[in-house]
């Protein structure tokens, strides 16, 4: 699950038949960014959330922009939520562009 974290969207479906929390892992990075505004107020860094995060779209084209700049930007003094942001508008621009 570490090197596929949206396959635990789906634990709750396939076990208890409940919807999953969130469609996919951008609605999950979302509905996290409370936590992470929270962290970053309280003098935390944003790489040590996001460093849990880095394969979040393993395999997903556009998915080694996102761990790139996670690793690169998000790890600099003062990096907030415009860099997780960032990153994940780096796969959401790469599949629409693969789709199109």
């Amino acid at each position: 699950a570490y090197q596929d974290p949206e396959l635990l969207l789906e634990v709750d479906t396939r076990i208890y038949g409940d919807p999953a929390p969130h469609a996919d892992g951008f609605a999950a990075v979302e509905a996290f960014e409370p936590y992470i505004a929270a962290h970053l107020a309280a003098g935390g860094r944003l790489h040590d959330i996001t460093r849990h995060m880095l394969g979040l779209f393993g395999g997903r084209p556009g998915s080694r922009r996102f761990r790139r700049r996670l690793a690169t930007e998000g790890v600099l003094p003062g990096a907030d939520l415009t860099v997780l942001r960032a990153a994940v508008d780096d796969v959401r621009r790469t599949a629409r562009r693969d789709a199109a």
